[in-house]
C-alpha cells in the first residue's frame, strides 16, 4: 500500500516568520474607539456618564400692566423677574416657537413679548403649559423610538 497523501502548504519551506516580512501597522487607542464607534454606535456619539446641568433649563412667563394693556414676556427663567409661570424645558427656543404657533400674530410685539388688551392670564399659563407638556411627549416618543430601534439590532 501506498500512503501519499497532498496537504494544502500556504507559502514555501523559505516564508520563515509572517510577523518578520510584513511590517504590521500599530493602531492607536483613538483609532480603535472610532472603529468600534462605526460598529456599534452606527457612527454616532455615545452617551456621557456626566450630567449636563445645561440640558435642561427652566422657562417662564411674566406678566405686566401698562397703558391698560396687559404684556406677558416669555423666556429662560433666570432673566425674567418675578414670573408668574414657570418650568423645566430642554430647547427654550422651541418652546417660544411652539408659543408664537399657538398666540395670534397680531399679539406679538417683539420676539418674546405678547400685548393683550384684556388680562388673558389663564389662557397664557394654560398655552405655555401646553407646549411644555408638547415638548415633553416629543421627547418621551423619541426616546421610545430609540429604545425599540435599539432592541431590534
Amino acid at each position: 500500500m501506498n500512503n501519499n497523501s497532498n496537504v494544502l502548504n500556504i507559502g514555501t519551506e523559505s516564508t520563515g516568520d509572517l510577523e518578520s516580512t510584513k511590517a504590521r501597522k500599530e493602531y492607536s487607542v483613538s483609532d480603535l474607539e472610532k472603529h468600534l464607534h462605526k460598529i456599534l454606535l452606527n457612527g454616532g456619539q455615545p452617551l456621557t456618564n456626566v450630567c449636563d446641568e445645561r440640558s435642561v433649563r427652566s422657562f417662564a412667563a411674566k406678566e405686566f400692566k401698562k397703558n391698560g394693556y396687559y404684556y406677558y414676556e416669555f423666556g429662560p427663567a433666570d432673566k425674567i423677574k418675578g414670573w408668574m409661570i414657570s418650568g423645566p424645558v430642554c430647547d427654550a427656543k422651541g418652546i417660544l416657537g411652539r408659543l408664537k404657533k399657538v398666540i395670534g400674530k397680531e399679539h406679538w410685539i417683539s420676539d418674546n413679548v405678547v400685548k393683550y388688551p384684556k388680562d388673558s392670564r389663564n389662557f397664557i399659563i394654560d398655552t405655555v403649559f401646553s407646549t411644555m407638556n408638547e415638548e415633553r411627549s416629543d421627547i418621551y416618543s423619541y426616546l421610545c423610538y430609540l429604545n425599540e430601534n435599539t432592541k431590534r439590532r
